[in-house]
C-alpha cells in the first residue's frame, strides 16, 4: 500500500496540467472559429457590394448604349438599392443620393471630337469611395 501512495502523490499535479493544456487548446479553437465566421461575414458583404457594382455598371452601360445620340448630352449620376438595380434615382452628377441608396453610378461624358464621345461610368459605395475601376465606352454619331 505505501508503494501505491508515493505513486500517487508523484502524479498529484498530473491532471490538472492536462485540464489546463486542453482548455487553453479549446479556447484557441474557438477563437479561431468565431475569427472564421467574422471573416466569413465580411468577405459575404464585400463579395454582394461588388455583385451589386457590376450590375449597375452593366446596367448603366445598356442604358447609354441604347439612348439616342446627342451632340450636347450632359453628365448623370444614379442611385442603386444595393440589394438590387429595381428602384433607381437620378440625381445631378455626383449628387447625394435617397437614404436608402448604397451605391451611385456616376457617368460622365466627354466630347473628343466631331462625333465621337467617351462615356465614363464610375460606381462608388455609400463611404464615397469607387467601387472596381472606372469603365468606359465610346458612341460615335454614324
Amino acid at each position: 500500500m505505501a508503494g501505491r501512495a508515493a505513486r500517487h502523490r508523484g502524479q498529484s499535479g498530473t491532471t490538472l496540467i492536462e485540464l489546463l493544456v486542453a482548455t487553453l487548446i479549446m479556447g484557441l479553437a474557438v477563437v479561431m472559429l468565431v475569427g472564421l465566421f467574422s471573416t466569413g461575414a465580411v468577405q459575404s458583404v464585400l463579395a454582394n457590394r461588388d455583385a451589386a457594382a457590376q450590375a449597375a455598371t452593366a446596367y448603366e452601360l445598356e442604358k447609354v448604349g441604347a439612348a439616342q445620340y446627342s451632340s450636347s448630352p450632359t453628365s448623370y449620376s444614379e442611385c442603386f438599392a444595393s440589394d438590387g438595380i429595381s428602384s433607381t434615382a437620378v440625381v445631378a452628377y455626383q449628387g447625394t443620393c435617397p437614404g436608402a441608396s448604397k451605391i451611385r453610378a456616376d457617368v460622365s461624358v466627354r466630347q473628343i471630337q466631331g462625333n465621337l464621345q467617351q462615356w465614363t461610368i464610375v460606381v462608388n459605395g455609400a463611404a464615397g469611395g469607387p467601387i472596381g475601376n472606372p469603365v468606359s465606352t465610346f458612341r460615335v454619331n454614324r
